[in-house]
């Protein structure tokens, strides 16, 4: 895999965003800092990386927090509460993480019979094929159809000690096409960084619009953590604790969200207490 090769505009300064996610303008220190940086020629050009939770999927915006009686989604709060993902705080801290990299321009599919052709007016290559054997050839379990790889053309600067996961945008559906994930260096490593994906579209003609989101960018401290783990029994206390959550969950609706969830840095969208 080809990681190694590593949405509308955002303001001025938007390729200068905290880690915490709180604007450049505020001046804060250099090495808190994530950039994304491309050719001078291609800057304004292309659209920018955004954060994560700035280009959310249509379909999440539209759904309510409920599910109602007759089994749609509702902002109306039911007697019986019942509620959508839109209430997850897992599932919207996962889908808001970090920074997302669009595509740079649009691209014309044509997926049949196993086969994916693709063509662009862009100036650069935006696509590119991978050999199958690669990742197992016919034992691999998407075999039918073929490896491919997004160009990239953002280099990503991070402070000292930060790597980055580089995954298929999170808890969004519907894409003809699956990311590979990847973990990259970006403190030792100082160029672009493709994407490798695998069809999954089935038969498909049609467009794939600039500015779709193609790969989620999440920075992490390498030396944060946790390498070592053990396996135990649980303890009494602990089983008592375990209970106690339960009951709490059986109590109050959206319990973890309320009243367990904790504000971190990169969290940018979680959760609005007032909806």
């Amino acid at each position: 895999m080809d990681f190694s090769s590593v949405t509308s505009a955002v303001s001025d300064l938007s390729n200068k965003v905290r880690l915490d996610g709180t604007p450049a303008e505020e001046e804060p220190e250099e090495d808190q800092l994530i950039e994304f940086v491309t050719e001078e020629e291609l800057y304004g050009a292309i659209p920018e990386p955004i954060p994560a939770n700035k280009v959310m999927p249509d379909w999440y915006k539209r759904l309510g927090q409920y599910v109602s009686n007759d089994g749609s989604s509702t902002n109306d709060r039911p007697s019986i509460q019942s509620s959508t993902v839109k209430r997850c705080a897992p599932f919207m801290e996962a889908m808001t993480m970090g920074w997302i990299i669009p595509l740079a321009a649009e691209v014309e599919f044509t997926a049949q019979d196993g086969y994916v052709e693709y063509g662009w007016e862009f100036g650069r290559e935006l696509i590119s094929n991978h050999s199958l054997a690669q990742v197992g050839g016919d034992m691999f379990p998407n075999s039918e159809w073929p490896v491919m790889k997004f160009h990239n053309f953002w280099s990503i600067n991070v402070p000292d000690g930060y790597s980055a996961l580089f995954t298929n945008p999170l808890n969004r559906p519907g894409q003809q096409f699956t990311t590979f994930s990847g973990v990259v260096d970006l403190d030792n490593y100082f160029n672009t960084v493709n994407f490798p994906f695998m069809w999954t579209g089935g038969e498909f003609e049609g467009i794939i619009e600039s500015g779709a989101p193609i790969i989620q960018v999440i920075p992490f401290k390498r030396d944060s953590m946790l390498t070592d783990a053990t396996a135990r029994e649980m303890t009494e206390e602990e089983s008592l604790e375990a209970e106690r959550t339960s009951n709490e969950i059986g109590s109050h609706n959206s319990m973890y969200r309320d009243r367990r969830w904790q504000p971190k840095p990169g969290s940018r969208m979680l959760p609005n207490r007032d909806e």
